[in-house]
C-alpha cells in the first residue's frame, strides 16, 4: 500500500484532494446530459483501476481483504457511491461555486464528529488551521454562491456527510483495509447507473471524458483519501482535503473558462497557508 511506503496520511490526503479537484471541470466538459449514464461509465472505468491498484500492492491478499470488509464495508462502500453520486446531481442542478462552498462544510463536520465520536482532540493549530481555511475559502467562491436550487443545494449537502460518515468509519476500524470499500462502490455505481441510465450510449468524446474521471481523476482522489485518513486525525482530514477547494476553480479557469477573480487568489493563499501551518505544526 501507498502508506507502506512511508507516505505521511496528511500528504495523501492532500493528493487526494487534488486528483478529486478536477471533477467540477471534467463534469461539464460531457456533451451527454444523463446524469447516471456518465455515473455508469466514470465506474466502468473507475472500478478495474482501484482492483489494479489492490493487485500491484497486496497480490495474494486481495481476496482476504474484500472478505475482512464485513457489513461495515459494505456500508463504507455504499457511502461512497451515494457521495459520488449525489455530488454529480449536485453539479447538474446547482453552480459550482455552490457546491464547493457547501461541500467545504465537511471541516466542521469532521472536526465536531471526530471531537464527540472518536474523542480525538483539536489543539490550537488545529482550530487557527480551520478558521483559516473557512475564511479562504468564503473569499474564494462565498461571495459568488448563489440560491441555485433547493435540489441542487440539497443533493451537495449529501456528499460532506457521506465524506464525513466515511472518515469516521475508516478512523473508528483502522484494522480493515478500506480501500477493497472502494472497488465495491464502484460496482454499486455500475449496477444503478446500468438500471437508472436512458441510453448507455457515450459519443468519442465523452467515452474518453469518462475514462479519464474514473481510471486518473475518482480511482487515485479517493485511494489517496482513504489511505490518507486511517493516519491523519479527522479534523486534519478536514483541513489537507482543502486542496480540492484551492486547485477546483485553477481547473475551471483551464478547461471551462471560468475567469478567476482575484478573491480567488487571495483565498487560495489563505487556505495553502493553513495547510502549510499544519504540516509543519502537528
Amino acid at each position: 500500500m501507498l502508506s507502506n511506503y512511508k507516505i505521511p496520511g496528511f500528504l495523501l490526503v492532500s493528493l487526494g484532494g487534488l486528483f478529486l479537484s478536477t471533477g467540477g471541470a471534467l463534469f461539464k466538459l460531457f456533451e451527454n446530459q444523463d446524469v447516471w449514464t456518465i455515473y455508469f461509465w466514470r465506474s466502468f472505468f473507475f472500478t478495474p483501476a482501484v482492483l489494479l491498484f489492490l493487485f500491484f500492492t497486496s497480490k495474494k491478499q486481495v481476496i482476504n481483504k474484500f472478505k475482512s470488509l464485513g457489513l461495515i464495508g459494505i456500508v463504507c462502500g455504499a457511502l461512497y457511491a451515494s457521495g459520488s453520486g449525489a455530488y454529480m446531481f449536485a453539479l447538474k442542478y446547482t453552480t459550482v461555486a455552490n457546491v464547493l462552498f457547501i461541500i467545504s462544510t465537511q471541516t466542521f463536520m469532521l472536526a465536531i464528529c471526530g471531537y464527540f465520536i472518536l474523542k480525538e482532540k483539536i489543539n490550537i493549530s488545529t482550530a487557527i488551521a480551520i478558521i483559516m481555511a473557512s475564511v479562504g475559502i468564503y473569499i474564494m467562491i462565498g461571495t459568488k454562491v448563489s440560491n441555485g436550487t433547493m435540489l441542487g443545494n440539497s443533493l451537495a449537502f449529501i456528499t460532506p456527510l457521506c465524506f464525513t460518515s466515511i472518515v469516521m468509519i475508516i478512523r473508528k476500524y483502522k484494522q480493515i483495509d478500506m480501500v477493497p470499500a472502494v472497488a465495491l462502490s464502484g460496482v454499486i455505481c455500475m449496477i444503478v447507473g446500468a438500471l437508472l441510465s436512458k441510453d448507455l450510449t457515450l459519443n468519442t468524446h465523452d467515452f474518453f471524458l469518462a475514462f479519464l474521471f474514473g481510471s486518473i481523476q475518482y480511482a487515485p482522489g479517493f485511494i489517496c483519501l482513504t489511505l490518507g485518513s486511517r493516519t491523519t486525525e479527522s479534523a486534519k482530514v478536514g483541513i489537507f482535503a482543502f486542496s480540492e477547494a484551492i486547485a477546483g476553480p485553477i481547473w475551471a479557469w483551464i478547461f471551462v473558462n471560468e475567469n478567476p477573480s482575484a478573491g480567488v487568489f487571495i483565498g487560495g493563499t489563505i487556505i495553502f497557508l493553513a495547510l502549510l501551518l499544519k504540516s509543519f505544526k502537528k
